[in-house]
């Protein structure tokens, strides 16, 4: 597998930053456990986290100096929010996307937006959880999920948000997929007992992830499936 970058803005605690590695490790395993089953050998890749980085050689506010660079390109001043595509456009044009392909995980302590068709609404102000590009990138926000009082069920939730952000990067659902699938908030969800599932607020993340852990459910057999076409057509090396 590609290895795996991930930066956060300088509003993220320690605690939140360790918490959505883990939800990328555990997306991470269950795709080599997936291959595994199907006799695909894949290589561990390497999660760096890199946190809130700077380059000191490159001149303050040069085009990717520093993770407040990629802030600068998607903050709207306004309303403090970041657009998530423009994000993730700064991450797709980078340098060393050029060098060495990789996917990037990005963790915001500002609000997120999307497209319209794939934001919530909380008291009439809109919001996403996180913006994704297939084979490429996953932008999560932790400011809504700050609202949950409960440490536990807060980790609970921004775990289950980053597999399913993660999910995405890996493909699943299909585009393609003829089952199980319904069109949801700018992307394709999964139906099936599944982290795919989407939520579109916090408080639907929050039971989705209970119920999941309750089963102990991640990926459904059909998302399984599309991750290990992922795997193949982007990191094939037999066992």
């Amino acid at each position: 597998m590609k290895s795996i970058s991930v930066q956060w803005t300088d509003g993220i605690t320690m605690p939140e930053a360790k918490v959505v590695i883990e939800g990328v490790a555990r997306a991470v395993e269950a795709t080599l456990s997936i291959a595994a089953r199907a006799g695909i050998g894949l290589e561990k890749p390497e999660i760096r986290p890199f946190g809130t980085w700077y380059i000191p050689h490159l001149e303050r506010g040069s085009p990717y100096w520093s993770t407040m660079w990629y802030v600068s390109q998607s903050l709207d001043e306004a309303s403090q929010r970041i657009t998530g595509p423009r994000f993730i456009d700064t991450i797709r044009n980078e340098p060393w996307q050029r060098i060495a392909a990789h996917y990037d995980v990005a963790i915001l302590h500002h609000d997120l937006v999307d497209d319209p068709e794939a934001m919530g609404s909380d008291q009439g102000r809109e919001y996403a959880l996180s913006s994704t590009e297939r084979n490429l990138a996953a932008v999560i926000s932790v400011n809504r999920l700050r609202n949950i009082s409960d440490d536990e069920t807060f980790r609970m939730a921004l775990i289950r948000l980053t597999v399913h952000s993660f999910g995405h990067i890996l493909e699943a659902p299909a585009h393609d997929r003829s089952t199980s699938t319904t069109r949801s908030f700018g992307d394709i969800h999964c139906t099936n007992e599944c982290v795919m599932r989407h939520t579109a607020a916090v408080g639907e993340l929050v039971e989705a992830a209970r119920s999941e852990r309750e089963d102990r459910i991640q990926f459904c057999e059909e998302c399984q499936t599309d991750i290990l076409t992922h795997a193949i057509r982007h990191h094939f090396s037999l066992s």
